[in-house]
């Protein structure tokens, strides 16, 4: 079931940059529509344009995510363990783990899943938390989108199904595997998943 949340809320973020004139939750709202587009396009049901149609919705993630800001706080006081080359690297391949792994599940799961929108609380001039509810197999995904306005664009940071927060799921992870592995050991077994990843698909 994390695995079917977390991947389930791509859906969520498979969306273009959000404007700052916007509120958030009409942002999302237009995005997500505009995302599904990629998703639903019969072009990508040929399993050959697969990988084409997972390009293109890592480049749409990759502008509605803050994968600087989530890996910070998934490394919470640890990533004063990493040195400045060290930080810029686990977020690059951090963030290419991620895409590969729950996007490839998201191609396999989406089938037209309706999202509702619950509601927004604007939290500061630069943080807010959407609402919304995800019809997943017949039962309603209560996901919570924690957002910050980063020179004008709101972007998603944590995202949390059925009360499981993505960043306090890794951030245990990493807090225990920190404890045995340098910050250079954790990048190299992130680009060992990702060369794993490569060549299922």
């Amino acid at each position: 079931m994390r695995y079917t949340a977390l991947s389930l809320i791509l859906i969520i973020m498979a969306a273009p940059s959000l404007s700052h004139s916007q509120q958030p939750l009409e942002a999302l709202q237009q995005s997500i529509n505009k995302g599904v587009v990629v998703l639903e396009d019969p072009q990508f049901e040929d399993p050959a344009r697969k990988q084409e149609q997972q390009q293109i919705l890592w480049q749409i993630m990759t502008e509605v995510f803050d994968f600087r800001e989530f890996s910070r706080k998934v490394l919470g006081s640890n990533w004063e363990k990493f040195n400045r080359q060290q930080r810029d690297e686990f977020v690059r391949v951090f963030s290419e783990f991620l895409g590969k792994f729950y996007l490839g599940r998201l191609q396999d799961r989406y089938n037209g899943q309706q999202v509702s929108y619950l509601g927004q609380k604007i939290i500061s001039k630069s943080r807010a938390l959407v609402e919304v509810e995800v019809l997943w197999l017949k039962m309603k995904v209560p996901v919570k989108l924690r957002m910050t306005n980063r020179s004008g664009q709101w972007k998603v940071y944590d995202l949390s199904a059925l009360g499981i927060s993505a960043v306090s799921n890794y951030r245990a992870q990493y807090k225990s595997i920190l404890r045995k592995e340098s910050p250079q050991q954790i990048i190299a077994q992130l680009k060992n998943k990702i060369d794993k990843l490569d060549e299922k698909s």
